[in-house]
């Protein structure tokens, strides 16, 4: 146990996989997501990390399965125009280098469980971040690619910049912006959508998980936690309302 007798998120016990098995069961019945995250978590007395690895990682089996059949799987992204959310491909490319936690989503997603986006700013390790991403698209992408930046963000501005010398130094067609307001800039068709934000995933026709083809291509990580298996509706046990 952890302070105060929390469960640690890192642990052995099968407690998070509970945890998880129990919110999928509410969210499919239904409940509130906040309130029944609220409730999990209180339950299997987790710490703020294990309620954040919960809410990135757990979807009613309605919402995982629309997202799963709008991934795009193998090479089929390569020769189409590619669009990817900056910040979110970064900073979860990011966390896999500095050994932050990842979870895979039972909506198929790879994401970071550090919530760091409000905080982010460009560091020491982001240039190497920056030559991953362009380097795999160097490798894989034959279209052209798009790149956008939360400009409210700390030095958005910069890290497209970095981007962009990149993206020209490699010859990948394409560009990067910093501007108000991404999702505003995403073509709802036409084109494949780089992200795991789940309110992209849910707006786009199709996505990528271009954070997850960087990882592997690299070798970067492993997700501390896959949910993935978490797909199929069973019948639920007894669980007082949240």
């Amino acid at each position: 146990m952890g302070r105060n007798g929390e469960t640690p998120v890192n642990d052995e016990t099968g407690v998070i996989h509970e945890a998880a098995e129990d919110l999928f069961l509410l969210l499919n019945k239904g409940y509130p997501r906040s309130s029944a995250i609220t409730w999990v978590g209180n339950r299997y007395n987790l710490p703020r990390e294990g309620r954040e690895l919960l809410r990135r990682g757990i979807f009613s089996q309605t919402a995982a399965l629309r997202r799963r059949a709008k991934k795009v799987r193998g090479a089929a992204w390569r020769s189409r125009l590619l669009v990817v959310d900056g910040h979110n491909v970064h900073i979860t490319v990011e966390s896999a280098l500095l050994r932050r936690p990842l979870v895979v989503g039972n909506d198929g997603a790879l994401r970071d469980i550090a919530a760091l986006s409000a905080r982010f700013r460009p560091g020491p390790t982001t240039q190497r971040v920056v030559d991953l991403v362009c380097g795999t698209l160097e490798r894989f992408l034959s279209a052209q690619v798009r790149f956008y930046f939360d400009a409210p963000m700390s030095r958005s501005g910069e890290l497209a910049g970095m981007y962009e010398r990149c993206l020209k130094e490699l010859g990948v067609p394409g560009w990067a912006r910093a501007v108000a307001v991404p999702e505003q800039h995403f073509p709802a068709r036409g084109c494949v959508i780089a992200s795991s934000d789940r309110a992209v995933v849910d707006g786009c026709e199709s996505w990528l998980d271009l954070a997850r083809w960087v990882i592997d291509y690299h070798r970067l990580a492993h997700p501390a936690f896959d949910f993935s298996y978490l797909i199929h509706a069973r019948p639920a046990p007894f669980l007082p309302r949240p």
